[in-house]
């Protein structure tokens, strides 16, 4: 998006606060999205609440997407989320999440508008503690699933090893180059396993993007969920794998998250739970070779990293799951 596009909606965005008789709050620098499909702008009330609005934004045309992602369903999939937490849990008394105060106009909105959560003071190392990683994860596989189902304009996410092999075949053109005919058997042949071994778990909700930048650690230690643009069901591991593979801590500060992700699961539930992780982190790394092929052609920087990862996925062991 080039410099007087994103100015064009900064201004739209701010005209939208006037609306809503809301100014900009000062911030020592922008928030950012992460798939750049949204402005986020928190804002302070005449009556002294401070607010985030969320203002979605349109995909310059040639924009890569993930496979199978249209430009709006980033939009339409979060606006349904919090429509769907406002009619089962509006105070947000069990689900950890921003509450919603409005939703602009329009199919699909333009904007949302949520309380703003201020963060604890410090760094992530100091305020997110595997405790609230581990709380956050266990209410999000306790929330009920089924009203998550067939909802009208909600594009949900299915986040499990058949929805990554779906999309995984969907990349045949673009990866099949980066990988080679035998690695590529190799993949269809791992998903098949994965399938086999993961086949009758339970769904769970899924954020989609579990990571350190949507957490919301307040003053007071409460954890909190933000950026529902990725939420699905499914796989019950991938969140943690989401988190596990982006996260930049200490190597023994993760090696104890493992530990604590896998307590009690002995036998088959373990063996499922390494399947679990394996397929999500098999999944993003063909992705990010998707995208560096499609960007960078044989000139991607990091094709030779997600290699690596991608081959550690597939074989497990040790060398993804010290002990």
């Amino acid at each position: 998006m080039n410099e007087l596009s994103t100015e064009t909606h900064w201004q739209a965005a701010r005209g939208v606060l006037r609306e809503l008789n809301l100014r900009e709050a000062p911030q020592p620098r922008r928030l950012a999205s992460g798939h750049r499909s949204s402005l986020p702008i928190v804002a302070d009330g005449t009556d002294g609440r401070c607010f985030l609005l969320k203002y979605y934004l349109p995909f310059p045309a040639g924009t890569i997407l993930p496979a199978g992602v249209r430009p709006d369903d980033y939009g339409r999939r979060e606006v349904g989320f919090y429509r769907l937490l406002d009619s089962i849990d509006p105070e947000r008394r069990e689900f950890p999440a921003p509450r919603t105060i409005a939703v602009g106009p329009g199919d699909p909105p333009r904007w949302l508008l949520l309380e703003w959560l201020p963060g604890a003071v410090g760094p992530a190392e100091e305020v997110l503690a595997q405790e609230h990683v581990i709380a956050l994860l266990q209410r999000l596989a306790a929330v009920p699933t089924d009203r998550l189902l067939g909802r009208r304009g909600f594009p949900l996410e299915h986040w499990d090893p058949v929805g990554y092999l779906d999309r995984i075949r969907a990349m045949y053109d673009a990866v099949l180059f980066v990988l080679g005919e035998p690695r590529w058997r190799h993949v269809q042949r791992f998903f098949a396993e994965a399938v086999r071994w993961t086949d009758g778990r339970k769904h769970v909700l899924v954020h989609g993007d579990f990571t350190e930048s949507n957490i919301v650690v307040t003053a007071a230690g409460e954890p909190f969920l933000v950026d529902f643009e990725c939420v699905g069901i499914g796989n019950r591991d991938h969140d943690f794998a989401w988190f596990w593979i982006h996260s930049s801590r200490h190597h023994e500060w993760k090696r104890q998250l493992l530990g604590r992700w896998f307590a009690g699961a002995v036998g088959g539930d373990r063996i499922r739970a390494e399947w679990g992780i394996r397929s999500a982190l098999a999944y993003l790394a063909i992705r990010r070779l998707r995208w560096g092929y499609l960007t960078h052609g044989d000139e991607d920087a990091r094709q030779g990293q997600n290699l690596a990862l991608l081959d550690a996925a597939l074989e497990g062991g040790r060398d993804l799951f010290p002990s």
